[in-house]
């Protein structure tokens, strides 16, 4: 299977996890989603334009792959992470170092092949928190810092990211979690969001040391 701009449009979720390719899944991300800026408009009177801002360093966290979900990396920086998942972080590799990863995350690696069709809003429900942010409904929300949540149905599956704002800006968000049949955005409010254009993020670039999977994994 050849991982590409026209997979990751028509992808339909009805793929098996185990079956996944993270290196091309990685570098197709890579080229069509991360390393973007996405600018959209609202129909929220207080948010008539927000930008989502995505970065290889995010897709990481999205998998699953840090501290918290993974207890046998050789590395837990993002971009190593990211980098190392070019390489020989194989899926067999990510398994053997956490025998629970795989069956907690298998479907973010899904969600994460989703995500060209999430930021693009194709077919997707977007919510505001901006309502219940202040209530006993919204308490978690109003922890976690969750303003936005955009939603994608696939294979019978409930794919939502969850935005944060960058830097405490009230305009720029960052994708901060993919969850699988959430519940909790029900109780939000649904939004209008348009993309209207999307701008390449263009940094110095800095050669990442890939760091190599440890056999004793």
């Amino acid at each position: 299977m050849n991982y590409n701009c026209d997979f990751l449009k028509t992808f339909d979720g009805c793929m098996k996890p185990s079956q996944v390719n993270m290196a091309q899944l990685i570098n197709v991300i890579e080229t069509n989603v991360s390393q973007y800026k996405y600018h959209y408009k609202t129909s929220l009177k207080d948010y008539p334009e927000i930008t989502i801002e995505v970065t290889n360093a995010n897709i990481p966290h999205l998998l699953g792959l840090s501290k918290n979900h993974h207890n046998g990396l050789p590395d837990y920086k993002a971009g190593v992470i990211f980098e190392g998942l070019k390489d020989d972080w194989t899926l067999d590799n990510l398994k053997k170092g956490d025998n629970f990863w795989f069956t907690e995350n298998q479907d973010k690696i899904i969600g994460v092949l989703l995500l060209y069709q999430i930021f693009h809003v194709q077919e997707c429900k977007i919510y505001s928190t901006k309502h219940i942010i202040n209530q006993p409904l919204g308490s978690k929300f109003k922890r976690d810092n969750i303003y936005f949540i955009i939603f994608k149905l696939a294979n019978n599956k409930d794919y939502s990211v969850e935005l944060s704002p960058i830097n405490n800006s009230e305009n720029t968000y960052f994708p901060r979690s993919l969850k699988i049949n959430d519940t909790r955005f029900t109780n939000c409010e649904e939004i209008n969001m348009q993309l209207v254009s999307q701008q390449r993020i263009t940094t110095k670039k800095s050669k990442m040391k890939r760091v190599k999977w440890k056999l004793d994994h």
